[in-house]
C-alpha cells in the first residue's frame, strides 16, 4: 500500500512523484525538477511526511533542480542515482544546465549508487531497471503495479535521443527488453500523464 503525489515542474514541464508509505509516513522523492520548491515543503507539512531518499532517474537538469534544496530542508535525506548519474551530477555540462540560460548547477554526487535489482526502501518492496536510450544513465523503478520511467517512457511522444550519451539503438532494445514486463502497468512518466502500458 503506498501513495502517489504528482507535481509539474518549471521552468520545464518534467514531473516530480513522491511516493509515501502510509504505514510509517515515509517518502521517496523521484527527480524533483523545480528549484526552491515549498510546494513539496508544504506537502510535508500537511501530510506529516517524512522524506527519506530522492530517486534521479538521470542527471539532467530539468529532473534534478530541487536536489540541492531538499538536501538542505532535510539533511538526513539520501539520494540514489546509477554510477553514471551521480558522477555528471557536479557537472554543469554534463547536467545540461548550462544549455539552458547558462544555468551553472552543481549538485553533490548521490549518497547511494545502485545499478539493477531489488531493494526494500521505506519498507516498501522496490525494483530497478536500467533503461538506456534517452541517457546511458537512465534507470526506471517499479512499486508493485507501477512503473516510475524518467524520459524512458513517455506517453503519446517520441523519446529524444540526440541528447548527449542518448542512443536510439539503446532506447529499442531497452523498450524490447522490457515490453513483456511492462504490459498492464501504468506508467508515470517523466513528463506528461500517466497512463496504462499496452
Amino acid at each position: 500500500m503506498f501513495t502517489v503525489q504528482k507535481f509539474e515542474n518549471t521552468p520545464i514541464d518534467s514531473v516530480t512523484y513522491i511516493i509515501t508509505n502510509p504505514e510509517n509516513n515515509l517518502a521517496i522523492v523521484i527527480d524533483p525538477g523545480t528549484e526552491n520548491d515549498d510546494r513539496l515543503l508544504d506537502y510535508f507539512e500537511k501530510n506529516a511526511v517524512i522524506p527519506k531518499f530522492i530517486f534521479l532517474t538521470h542527471e539532467h537538469f530539468d529532473h534534478i533542480l530541487g536536489v540541492n534544496y531538499l538536501r538542505s530542508q532535510f539533511p538526513e535525506i539520501e539520494v540514489i542515482a546509477s554510477d553514471k548519474t551521480s558522477e555528471r551530477l557536479p557537472n554543469p555540462k554534463k547536467n545540461l544546465a548550462i544549455f539552458h540560460n547558462q544555468i551553472n548547477l552543481v549538485v553533490q554526487q548521490a549518497d547511494i549508487l545502485i545499478n539493477e535489482g531489488k531493494f526494500s526502501w521505506i519498507n516498501l518492496n522496490f525494483e530497478v531497471f536500467r533503461t538506456p536510450g534517452h541517457t546511458d544513465s537512465s534507470i526506471s523503478i517499479s512499486l508493485e503495479n507501477s512503473f516510475f520511467s524518467g524520459d524512458f517512457l513517455l506517453q503519446g511522444s517520441r523519446i529524444v535521443t540526440n541528447l548527449p550519451t542518448g542512443s536510439k539503438k539503446q532506447y529499442q532494445e531497452s523498450i524490447e527488453k522490457y515490453d513483456h514486463l511492462l504490459k498492464g502497468l501504468t506508467i508515470y512518466p517523466g513528463h506528461g500523464e500517466s497512463y496504462i502500458y499496452e
